[in-house]
């Protein structure tokens, strides 16, 4: 077995560009970003990236409203050369399951190419998410009376009893 030299490393670092070539990533977060994460790519920069690879699509999502369909199709004026798909997350900004928002989303810019349910949004996941407090996990419905109330209420279930 080689050590790695050289040789490897530069092999490694060329791998993914290689395995990009004529690829379609159908699942990319591009910014705006909450204040509290990390800077990332922003959906121009995410489009001129693949595009460099040889990519010939990206698939953006927006977990914060939603809705990319629109931000893909500015992003297809500004990078040239690379199909940018959208389209939209039923979040709770999006009111959950909204066929409203759905059908307004299919003829929105370019067009949603995708719907999909909220995850961050499903019952399941709204009644477990919480935050530490003096080194204790809390529950938000716990902590916050007012999230019990309004975000429980609006969350997805997605069992047929509703359970």
């Amino acid at each position: 077995m080689q050590a790695m030299g050289e040789t490897s490393y530069n092999r490694f670092m060329e791998l993914p560009d290689e395995l990009s070539q004529g690829a379609i990533d159908t699942h990319i977060h591009a910014g705006p970003w909450p204040r509290v994460s990390f800077p990332r790519l922003d959906p121009i920069q995410v489009a001129e990236q693949a595009k460099a690879v040889g990519m010939p699509g990206v698939v953006l999502y927006d977990h914060i409203f939603g809705n990319s369909a629109s931000t893909a199709w500015f992003v297809s004026r500004a990078v040239k050369g690379i199909e940018v798909f959208g389209g939209l997350i039923l979040t709770s900004c999006q009111d959950g399951l909204n066929p409203r928002a759905v059908k307004n989303e299919l003829y929105y810019g370019a067009g949603a190419k995708f719907i999909h349910l909220g995850a961050a949004c499903t019952h399941f996941k709204t009644s477990r998410a919480g935050r530490m407090v003096d080194g204790k996990p809390f529950l938000f419905k716990d902590l916050y009376p007012k999230f019990a109330r309004e975000e429980l209420a609006r969350a997805i279930w997605l069992t047929s009893s509703g359970s």
